[in-house]
């Protein structure tokens, strides 16, 4: 299957230039209206169905000449090799990517350059289109059928004086046939440029076409704004209906459809055949009475399943109708699809700017004075300033309404960001949920959580109230224990403020269960949960000096407890060694040596350069640190699962 990945566009009315880099599964053009949403489509739409003729030269498809453009550079890329049953000695035996030139007139186009790799085929304009050249072929055969049937006569069944005007039609008839064979060897020649050829090569136009066939480029399935789903759900029902009464495999499969479509409309849905009639019923009710919205998703579906699943779709506002939560499962209906797709939407529920199998441009168009005509561009959001400017276009605006990241996790600090985001990222990640998008980090700093709320109400008097920034917040602090907690409650042992935020977070869950996440650390802070390995392993790395000690952190000596200052117990452990610097205020109290590389001043270097231990796993982590972690990854999948971030 060979999707598209890049094109460029020269000559089109209204663009410059109309460039598309690093397409993906998923392509969502976004814009105001008469920004060329729609065009982008249909110039797409005109390319892909010039390769689908799978010829060199010839008349256009029937198009609209605002979406004509005069030259095209097209890339594809396939999931695997593709062997090439011709031309291969020219090019390469397989290929995984192709780039294709097109020229465009008013009335024809040609293919000009077929570029896989470093080599490429470069072609002139034949003479003739490859539809001349078949009606060429065609009236050769009406001729050769005619000078076939003269010939069969036989002469005494001619009268007398009509048998001299029968040879003269005869032999005008070989003539013009002769003539005409002899203009297609010569119209019938396709003259090539190769890469590894010092002269031309020629070919006939069916070599070419074949050629041109191998590589299988995708179909079209164009979907107009306003699609009737008039014909896709009877097609969708009669599908269904052959694998339900099909083999067990296809049995199996209707199983899965029937699962997927009530995950997407959120309702049972029942097939049956009474009387030769077959029959779609939603929550008991034939779809025919359902509402547009769920006709539409059902045509979407229809077309998910039983289109060939060579072809690229093109599909203009496909939110029509649809609430925000089928449009969001409409998308994870896209992406679980092997296909490739390209909308143009004003939702924002359509437009994945942070997946990373999804590309979104947004389209803009303004008035130029000097020449009295409307200029179009598009250009990709590629990062998140770019995709606030882009959700602003499409009317999503922060201060109006509840738009930020599903939820946020507040870390104390640096160290403590990069321990989590190492762990969780990693975690989250298998599941598809994004960093920026589905959830972020950010820093209350340390004794700064006494400024912090998390009360649902319209008033509050902190400084900063978590809700506003988002509904569903992860706090983790540090238990700052110096011993184990015995029968003492978090309230008894966390710092004022932390206990404080805490009671907050207690009384959201009861107005909304499971709204937050507070948690604190197994031990004294976060530094307890790494082993002693990738603590010396630190050390070795920040101080200079430890290559002067190679004997030093070997065998069980040095511990850090679950409670114990982990720098302390570092210059514990140097003193103790004799590893130590004199002390001149107190010379009855030396100093342990290299304090000011792993001290606690230091403590972000520190971490950093543990958690890059090549050793280290998350199974050696100490005091129940993974479930924790399983705490947080399950928090956060219950958002995201759910499409509240959207």
């Amino acid at each position: 299957m060979m999707r598209l990945t890049q094109c460029k566009f020269e000559g089109l009315p209204g663009f410059k230039t109309l460039d598309l880099n690093d397409i993906d599964a998923i392509t969502t053009l976004i814009g105001p209206n008469g920004a060329g949403k729609s065009s982008v489509l249909r110039v797409l739409n005109l390319a892909i169905s010039i390769l689908n003729r799978e010829t060199i030269y010839d008349d256009l498809p029937e198009h609209d000449t605002w979406h004509r453009f005069t030259a095209a550079t097209l890339r594809f890329r396939s999931n695997t090799p593709k062997p090439l049953r011709h031309f291969a000695e020219h090019l390469e035996e397989t290929i995984d990517e192709v780039e294709i030139e097109i020229k465009c007139n008013e009335t024809t186009f040609l293919l000009q350059s077929v570029r896989c790799g470093d080599r490429a085929m470069e072609f002139p304009q034949p003479q003739v289109t490859r539809t001349a050249l078949t009606q060429h072929g065609e009236a050769i055969a009406q001729n050769a059928s005619e000078l076939n049937n003269l010939s069969s006569k036989n002469i005494r069944e001619i009268a007398v004086d009509q048998r001299d005007r029968h040879f003269a039609q005869t032999e005008q008839l070989k003539k013009t046939l002769e003539q005409q064979k002899l203009e297609l060897t010569t119209k019938d020649a396709v003259i090539a440029q190769v890469s590894n050829s010092e002269s031309p090569l020629q070919f006939t136009f069916r070599e070419i076409d074949a050629f041109l066939a191998d590589f299988e480029f995708p179909s079209v399935v164009d979907i107009p704004a306003r699609q009737s789903p008039d014909v896709e759900i009877p097609m969708l029902i009669g599908e269904l209906m052959k694998l339900k009464k099909g083999r067990k495999p296809q049995v199996a499969k209707y199983k899965d459809a029937t699962e997927s479509l009530n995950h997407l409309l959120q309702a049972d849905v029942d097939l049956s055949e009474i009387d030769g009639q077959e029959e779609l019923h939603i929550n008991g009710v034939p779809y025919q009475k359902a509402s547009s919205g769920t006709e539409t998703t059902l045509a979407f579906f229809g077309l998910t399943k039983l289109g060939e699943p060579n072809c690229l779709i093109l599909w203009d506002e496909p939110e029509n109708g649809l609430h925000p939560t089928r449009r969001s499962r409409l998308l994870d209906l896209m992406f679980n699809d092997k296909r490739q797709f390209i909308l143009a939407t004003h939702a924002s529920e359509l437009a994945p700017v942070f997946n990373s199998q999804g590309a979104v441009f947004q389209c803009s168009s303004f008035y130029d004075s000097n020449d009295f005509n409307v200029r179009l561009s598009v250009q990709r959001v590629a990062n998140r300033r770019d995709a606030f400017v882009a959700l602003e276009a499409l009317g999503v605006h922060p201060a109006k309404t509840l738009f930020t990241t599903n939820v946020v996790i507040w870390v104390e600090g640096p160290t403590e960001l990069f321990f989590y985001r190492h762990w969780l990222g990693a975690r989250l990640a298998k599941h598809n949920i994004t960093e920026g998008f589905h959830y972020t980090f950010m820093q209350y700093g340390g004794a700064l959580i006494s400024y912090l709320s998390a009360a649902d109400k319209c008033q509050f008097e902190s400084a900063f109230d978590l809700l506003s920034l988002c509904r569903h917040p992860v706090i983790i602090v540090d238990s700052d224990l110096r011993e184990a907690p015995g029968d003492r409650t978090a309230q008894d042992f966390l710092k004022p403020g932390a206990a404080r935020l805490l009671q907050n977070i207690e009384e959201l869950n009861k107005q909304r269960p499971n709204a937050a996440l507070f948690r604190w650390t197994g031990g004294r802070e976060v530094e307890n949960y790494l082993p002693v390995s990738a603590i010396v392993h630190a050390i070795r790395t920040l101080w200079k000096d430890a290559a002067n000690y190679p004997d030093l952190f070997e065998g069980n000596e040095f511990t850090i407890g679950q409670y114990d200052s982990y720098h302390s117990a570092i210059t514990d452990y140097l003193i103790k060694s004799d590893v130590t610097n004199e002390n001149k205020t107190d010379p009855t109290n030396p100093l342990a040596k290299g304090k000011s590389i792993w001290g606690s001043n230091n403590k972000v270097e520190m971490m950093r350069c543990a958690l890059k231990s090549t050793s280290l796993t998350e199974a050696q982590l100490q005091w129940n640190c993974s479930k924790l972690l399983d705490n947080i990854e399950r928090f956060v999948l219950s958002k995201c699962e759910s499409n509240e971030y959207l």
